[in-house]
């Protein structure tokens, strides 16, 4: 079950992805969905991840702007291509999408847990090996990060935390009220929650939470928000801290977007956000 709610079975699911030999998968339309891994210090063990190369890829030099995108609670590196039609929609955009895996981590690094470092990860392992390997643009401009629910959480954060990496960012169902869900205390959410931010508040909590750093945050050369939520969300609040967040944006003066739309946590939901953000994000200079 993805994070606090039953998934809805779409229709029309993206086919499945055929391994083949060296990692490479099949292609599909327009475009390469290669498997890669790396081994990551930070969580002591190896992470796989799926890279959607865009189509002429292996024809051209060019460089090219790359969108990390981040699952969600109980999810994995597979889930925005099989669950989606992600690889239908930048079929036709000049991106290279990276889908990691990051278990049930938040996207953060445990306090606890010494091998347990999942935004040191991203941020010291994955991109820099990305940047090493693929021909994308090394530089602000030429990356974005999105992500649902947990992953939407850890999206906004780890843009607000290194603005100087991203230069657009998506959160679709963001989970931005962990800390209400920690103190409930009733599920196994909880528990993981616990195991990276620990069970009180403290010094990990602030540096974590998205509302204590956008207050203390300088404006100056932060990435372009896009914030999205379905209106019938029925995760106890939810709706609530994505409306509150987007309201610090706007007292603070930063650059953002919000879409409130028809729709719960779900699939359904996050199809129609991938698809309208990847065409804000692509008209984005």
């Amino acid at each position: 079950m993805l994070l606090f709610s039953k998934i809805i079975k779409r229709a029309q699911l993206v086919p499945l992805l055929i391994l083949l030999f060296g990692g490479t998968l099949l292609t599909q339309g327009k475009v390469h969905v290669i498997l890669d891994s790396i081994y990551s210090k930070a969580t002591d063990g190896y992470r796989k991840f799926y890279v959607i190369l865009p189509r002429n890829y292996n024809e051209t030099e060019e460089r090219y702007r790359v969108l990390y995108l981040l699952h969600g609670y109980s999810g994995n590196h597979t889930d925005w291509l099989n669950k989606t039609s992600l690889i239908k929609y930048v079929s036709n955009y000049p991106l290279l999408v990276i889908t990691p895996e990051a278990d049930n981590s938040w996207y953060t690094n445990s306090p606890t847990f010494k091998n347990k470092n999942y935004e040191d990860y991203i941020i010291t392992e994955l991109i820099p090996y990305v940047e090493r390997k693929y021909r994308v643009l090394s530089a602000k401009h030429g990356r974005a990060i999105a992500g649902l629910s947990m992953g939407g959480y850890g999206a906004v954060k780890l843009a607000l935390k290194y603005p100087n990496l991203f230069y657009y960012v998506g959160s679709f169902s963001g989970a931005f009220n962990w800390k209400d869900l920690i103190k409930m205390d009733k599920s196994q959410i909880s528990q993981s929650l616990k195991e990276f931010f620990g069970e009180s508040e403290s010094e990990h909590w602030d540096k974590n939470d998205i509302f204590v750093i956008v207050e203390k945050i300088e404006t100056f050369n932060l990435p372009y928000f896009y914030i999205l939520c379905g209106k019938d969300d029925t995760i106890e609040g939810l709706l609530e801290s994505n409306r509150e967040f987007v309201e610090k944006l706007r007292r603070k003066g930063i650059l953002y977007e919000y879409h409130e739309l028809p729709g719960g946590h779900d699939w359904l939901l996050w199809d129609v956000g991938i698809n309208n953000f990847l065409k804000k994000l692509l008209t984005k200079k």
